[in-house]
């Protein structure tokens, strides 16, 4: 059972040059606020993103170096990023199950190529 735990997992595949148009949001924006309504008061509390857009990529989205689509879901992923140019693509937040989120640096005049190494951790 063993070996077959171990082959169902540790899964890798290469996804080259993905387009990286998103940047990441510049700040966060937390706010409080009040209101009475009917003699009822209540305190609200949010938060708003200011600034750029990340890109999600859903993993059913990719396509390997070999030609074969990527699995719906992975269990554990872990994406590493390698930029094809002198300017940054990094992840956004953490890794899901269906996917991830991406941004460039925002000192690139356009879109950024990079290369994806998507890890299947397992177990």
């Amino acid at each position: 059972m063993r070996t077959l735990t171990y082959l169902k997992s540790h899964r890798l595949w290469v996804v080259k040059e993905i387009l990286v148009w998103g940047t990441a949001d510049n700040a966060l924006l937390y706010y409080l606020g009040g209101e009475e309504i009917e003699s009822t008061g209540r305190m609200m509390f949010g938060v708003s993103a200011i600034g750029g857009t990340a890109q999600n990529i859903s993993f059913a989205d990719l396509v390997d170096f070999r030609g074969n689509r990527l699995p719906g879901e992975i269990l554990s992923p872990k994406v590493l990023i390698r930029p094809r140019s002198s300017h940054a693509v990094y992840l956004v937040g953490e890794e899901s199950a269906t996917g991830f989120r991406v941004a460039r640096d925002p000192a690139a005049s356009a879109a950024v190529n990079a290369d994806f190494f998507i890890y299947e951790m397992g177990y």
